[in-house]
């Protein structure tokens, strides 16, 4: 009798592990497009294009360049986002890599990036910068920062950053509205991004 409680109160305890356990639920390794933008403006020296099986982002100078997409995110549940980031030369003084997310258009947003070995988080509405954290990553000079991992963790009302498995904004009272996510590169520099993943 006492193996057959063992036994129905471990299964009871998997099933609700495996009840609150996040699956899958949108994935791209770029090779098809699943709807980002794309544009190039050889003049500026600037695009976003799907090519070779990742989504290459050069920017030029202090403009920003994004590519978007729609997924199937929902909002309303906890999420995870990751992708995979490769800097070309290595991420220099004055650039930065960022992941948009909630991302209604190119006044409406909330974004994660790095920059010269800091962490920051913005959220701008009608273009207006009205929330904004910083943190330093610690790890950051250890390596040349040419392969990076992004991963956002949105868990109730908090959302988290990690950059290669560190933690490091964790910011509060945040809402996601939009399904929409977004990859950003700034700063003359070459990037690859792969494998975007939505968890849920």
């Amino acid at each position: 009798m006492k193996k057959i409680l063992v036994a129905i109160c471990f299964i009871v305890f998997m099933g609700i592990c495996g009840a609150h356990a996040q699956k899958v639920v949108w994935h791209d390794d770029f090779e098809t497009s699943k709807g980002w933008s794309e544009y190039e403006e050889k003049d500026k020296g600037q695009s976003a294009v799907i090519k070779d099986g990742v989504m290459q982002i050069k920017g030029k100078d202090e403009d920003s360049v994004i590519s978007k997409c729609k997924t199937n995110l929902d909002g309303n549940k906890n999420f995870t986002i990751k992708c995979d980031v490769t800097v070309k030369n290595g991420l220099k003084p004055d650039n930065f890599i960022g992941l948009i997310f909630d991302y209604f258009d190119s006044k409406n947003y909330k974004v994660f990036y790095v920059e010269k070995g800091y962490v920051y988080f913005k959220q701008y509405k009608e273009g207006n910068c009205v929330r904004y954290e910083r943190d330093n990553i610690k790890n950051y000079g250890k390596k040349d920062l040419k392969q990076l991992t992004f991963e956002l963790q949105r868990k109730g009302r908090n959302v988290m950053f990690l950059v290669n498995d560190e933690e490091t904004i964790d910011m509060d009272e945040i809402e996601v509205h939009s399904n929409r996510i977004a990859l950003m590169v700034s700063g003359d520099q070459l990037v690859f991004f792969d494998n975007v993943e939505i968890l849920q």
